[in-house]
């Protein structure tokens, strides 16, 4: 009896000794692995998002360049890590739960021509992530910025600039937020000239917009 005893304990300590072993693993997994694969992901995922927003500018620069006006065009750009069609990991969305963002669409600078209002168009990203820095991106009337730093300048000719702007009648500020994607969809109305004999120097690319 003695032995079997000896034996059924011998059993017990093992599987305690095994338990012990995997739970250790697991902590040292979540302290270590997770946040090094956290920061990767939203580190990725910054970089992404930049790239959504530049290859929007270049698309709305394309479209008033040539003036094709009536053409709805569209731009997606993902909140998070977990929302991210470009990035192929195992790192699991649950655990990037806490990561999101969140896109803005707004108003810049104004300008009134005749009885309109017009404004810049201010399309902002600003993350919140779980592990890695957080980064704010502009999209300001065709300047492209970074933290505060211009990466992409806007289109300066002459004494005046070409802008991009909203009715502030017809297009409503909007915020999106979350895990998901927010879609933009712009469409060129038209370009308003400086009017002679003003001091008006801007050319007024008037766009409608809808962020959703």
């Amino acid at each position: 009896m003695n032995k079997n005893a000896d034996s059924g304990l011998s059993e017990v300590v093992s599987v305690a000794l095994i338990l012990t072993v995997l739970i250790l693993v697991i902590i040292m997994w979540v302290l270590i692995a997770f946040p090094i694969m956290g920061t990767n992901a939203e580190q990725v995922h910054n970089g992404d998002v930049f790239l959504e927003f530049a290859q929007m500018k270049a698309d709305v620069d394309t479209v008033w360049l040539s003036n094709s006006t009536g053409i709805t065009r569209q731009a997606v750009f993902t909140l998070s890590p977990a929302a991210d069609r470009t990035e192929v990991t195992v790192f699991p969305n649950l655990l990037l739960a806490a990561s999101f963002g969140t896109v803005t669409l707004q108003y810049g600078s104004m300008y009134t021509r005749g009885s309109e209002t017009y404004a810049t168009v201010e399309i902002l990203y600003t993350s919140s992530n779980m592990y890695a820095e957080e980064i704010n991106i502009l999209y300001d009337g065709g300047t492209l910025s970074q933290n505060d730093r211009v990466i992409l300048s806007g289109s300066d000719f002459g004494s005046g600039s070409y802008v991009v702007v909203v009715n502030t009648a017809d297009v409503p500020e909007t915020v999106i937020g979350g895990s998901g994607v927010a879609t933009l969809n712009y469409r060129l109305k038209e370009i308003i000239d400086p009017t002679p004999g003003s001091s008006d120097v801007d050319h007024l690319c008037v766009f409608t917009m809808g962020l959703q």
